[in-house]
């Protein structure tokens, strides 16, 4: 019988494989057995680190795909480092006697990791060790260190490093556990946890081919601690770039395991540990089963999310705090309800899950208990959850009641305080909850109580004495009952009241009265919910101290459908005139790396012009330029024609200024103002958007100017907002169109385009034929293809309406 092993040229690979080979010869001592030195990609490349190239695969690719063509019969590897999937018909045929799981720090002093001076530099390439390395002594420096052993404690003498991390099981195969001139500090596996299979050698084989080779020098014990540290491994989605560990010792008929994780983008070491009782399971199988389940059930415990339980504010976005908007950015899901401002949306990751769990009057979403059930959920599959309510989640939002059933369930949780609708609608009603002269203290209450609540029911006798404002919230419908009780326990029914309708929003509006008739007033000017009430001789300074208002577009919700950038551009022009302008991005870009884009930056420099189009194209041919390390000096010969003063902009940011800007912002412009001044001695690279339209190659092509059309970005739709698109439509005055594509994804997504009673605003002609074409009845269209023409558009139409 041959038998051909394949292994990596290294020394530890040599000795590791001789072990194997020394195993099998034992069980079969005619076998002739080769072993057959293969360099892989790992060992080639050492100016980088794993994760930059590949991960663990880089160790073991060229040996799998030896197996497959059965160049080879078996292939050993340090367990440790073999990535989660194998090739298909490939599989882990043995495993070997556990040799020592400890890392070592090595250092040529002898000091301690915990006594390592300030600033001493620590190498190592695995972030699972520099996070633990950092956590037993914070002010260590870490520096990249790759290469074999031999190499790396050379360059420890050297002096390169301070210490290094290296794992046990290697220096003592290597006989390196002795090596003069350097000391060794075995690290406690309870607060410094190996790499999942570290000090395993793992035998990789075809199906079907050597079993009774691999059963002979198989270890069982060493089985059990590997499956179940691999399916941790598996469990959180782990790969050799995961900073993960996990260590499953053998105990009696037991298992015991711990495991570490630090979840993507931080640094926060979870642990956790469990025991696994295997008394009753009788076969292998069953005892592998028995571990699987142990690594899966503990990454549950480490993976699980965490829940920000957020206040968003009472509606105008300027008064999210920056914490809640952090959260809100980095959120893998977000739950929110119909008091926050449809603009908190825009914040989201493009790939971030959006849930409406809110409630319109009698008419809920989804009942508390199932967002109860949906956050405990969501957190347990591993997903961080902003749980966005209007205003502050403790102030009568159930935010208490989410907390605790969060606690129930183990899922850490966090409170993001908002401003208060309690305060801040009074604020932007210009009445002030406290004042010398008048009350001070206020008092927040719920007006949500039905008239026949008993038990918990509000105390009417102590509020009607109270000397402090009273402010209640959600008490529209409740009003005549409300101020029935305080009249009657005795509040004078001529106590000064007023009712704020959508407070600190462009539907804000302000009724003030009397108590025993501010029920009638709010009822006669048509105020709605959501609404607040005040009570108390605050409200009298109403009158002086009203502050919102008198810029021409105040009153006016503008729903904003484009980019982040273009919608970022007109918000900051529509809010500068008073709108309330709500950035809503039914579309997004998204970069393509295709073999022409590539061609085009390799050989931009034989081009004489660069076509952009918006500033999405700037951001993106930058991005380019960055990533292939070219540094805009290089591009000196090179003429840039753009369209649009935000393009403009976007590239004079970068220290590029444009050499040709048409007078109107569309492509028919510049391809008739620009065009005619080329010759065929010219060479045009147009670096546009996918969807991009004809006019200009079209006009290149009858000139004859060579040119090349290159998609540097697709223009993809975000269908996500659809549900939240139709439930706050019917609130708009205005919606506006800076594009086709933002036209079209409207129209797929809004349930009756040509209904709605918003009037549609587009940027410019070609837009404003999109929308005709899509059934969208458009209003107007700006003069000046820009967030200002649009703004003028809204002047012009206030100003007609003002005057009607």
């Amino acid at each position: 019988m041959k038998i051909r092993i394949g292994t990596r040229k290294s020394k530890l690979a040599l000795v590791q494989t001789d072990l194997v080979r020394r195993r099998i010869q034992a069980a079969f001592p005619e076998a002739e057995i080769e072993i057959v030195e293969m360099s892989t990609k790992g060992d080639e490349i050492l100016d980088k680190s794993l994760t930059s190239f590949g991960g663990k695969g880089v160790f073991t690719r060229e040996l799998e795909e030896a197996l497959l063509k059965e160049e080879v019969d078996l292939a050993v590897h340090s367990a440790k480092d073999m990535p989660m999937e194998f090739p298909e018909g490939l599989y882990i045929g043995a495993v070997l006697e556990r040799a020592d799981v400890h890392d070592v720090l090595v250092t040529t002093t002898g000091v301690k990791a915990r006594e390592l001076a300030p600033g001493s530099i620590v190498g190592t390439s695995s972030l699972r060790r520099e996070l633990q390395i950092k956590e037993l002594n914070p002010t260590v420096r870490i520096r990249m260190l790759r290469g074999n052993v031999q190499t790396r404690i050379r360059k420890l003498k050297e002096g390169q490093y301070d210490a290094i991390l290296l794992a046990a099981a290697g220096l003592e195969r290597l006989g390196l556990d002795k090596e003069e001139g350097i000391r060794l500090e075995y690290l406690d596996t309870d607060s410094f946890l190996p790499a999942a299979g570290q000090g395993i050698l793992a035998v990789e084989a075809k199906k079907g081919r050597f079993t009774e080779v691999l059963k002979s020098i198989h270890c069982e014990e060493a089985a059990l601690e590997l499956e179940a540290e691999r399916s941790f491994l598996a469990a959180i989605g782990g790969s050799c770039n995961a900073p993960a560990a996990g260590l499953c010792v053998p105990a009696a008929q037991f298992l015991k395991m711990k495991v570490l994780y630090a979840p993507e983008g931080t640094t926060e070491l979870r642990k956790a540990e469990a025991v696994v009782d295997l008394t009753e399971a009788g076969s292998q199988e069953e005892k592998l089963s028995k571990a699987r389940m142990l690594g899966e059930n503990l990454a549950g415990e480490v993976k699980r999310g965490k829940v920000w339980l957020l206040g968003a504010g009472p509606g105008d976005m300027g008064l999210l705090t920056q914490k809640a908007l952090w959260c809100i950015r980095h959120a893998d899901v977000l739950v929110y309800d119909n008091l926050a401002s449809g603009a908190i949306l825009n914040e989201a990751r493009e790939d971030a899950e959006l849930i409406y769990a809110g409630k319109r009057a009698d008419k809920h979403h989804l009942r508390q208990w199932e967002t109860n059930a949906l956050l405990v959920e969501k957190a347990l599959e591993g997903k961080n959850v902003a749980r966005v309510k209007g205003g502050d989640p403790f102030i009568f939002g159930r935010g208490g009641e989410e907390a605790q059933e969060l606690l129930k369930a183990g899922v850490e949780f966090e409170i993001i305080p908002g401003v208060s609708s309690s305060y801040a609608a009074p604020a932007y009603a210009g009445i002030p909850v406290t004042h010398r002269d008048f009350a001070s203290s206020f008092h927040v209450i719920t007006g949500h109580e039905s008239a026949d609540k008993t038990g918990l029911a509000l105390d009417y006798a102590t509020l009607a004495k109270e000397e402090g404002t009273l402010v209640f919230l959600m008490g529209l419908k409740n009003l005549p009952h409300i101020a029935e009780e305080l009249i009657t326990h005795g509040k004078d029914p001529k106590t000064p009241a007023a009712v704020v309708q959508a407070g600190t929003t462009a539907r804000q509006q302000v009724v003030t009265g009397v108590l025993e008739s501010i029920a009638e007033t709010a009822k006669t000017a048509g105020i709605q919910t959501p609404a607040i009430t005040v009570v108390g001789d605050v409200v009298t300074l109403q009158r002086q101290l009203s502050w919102l208002g008198g810029k021409p577009l105040f009153g006016k919700r503008v729903l904003l459908t484009g980019t982040k950038p273009m919608c970022e551009k007109q918000r900051e022009v529509l809010a500068a005139d008073g709108a309330e302008a709500i950035p809503f991005s039914l579309i997004y870009t998204k970069k393509l790396s295709t073999p022409a884009t590539e061609q085009a930056f390799a050989e931009i420099k034989n081009y004489s012009w660069v076509v952009l189009t918006s500033s999405n194209g700037v951001q993106f041919f930058l991005d380019e330029l960055k990533e292939r390390r070219m540094d805009i000096r290089s591009l000196a010969g090179l003429k840039f024609a753009v369209i649009g003063a935000g393009t403009k902009a976007a590239l004079e940011a970068a220290g590029i200024y444009a050499d040709f800007v048409p007078g109107r912002y569309s492509s028919r412009d510049l391809a008739a103002e620009w065009i005619p001044g080329l010759t065929a001695a010219d060479k045009v690279l147009l670096l546009r958007a996918e969807e991009a339209s004809s006019e200009l190659t079209e006009t290149l092509e009858a000139a004859g100017v060579p040119y090349t059309d290159t998609a540097l970005y697709h223009t993809a739709r975000d269908g996500r907002k659809a549900e939240e698109l139709n439930r706050i439509l019917p609130e708009m005055d205005y919606i506006t169109f800076a594009s086709a594509s933002a036209v079209k994804a409207f129209a797929a997504m809004a349930e009756n385009p040509g209904d709605m009673t918003a009037k549609a605003v587009c940027i410019g002609p070609v837009t404003e034929k999109a929308a005709v074409q899509a059934g969208i009845p458009v209003y107007a269209s700006a003069v000046v293809y820009t967030a200002e023409g649009i703004r003028d558009v809204l002047r012009k139409d206030n100003l007609k309406g003002k005057a009607n």
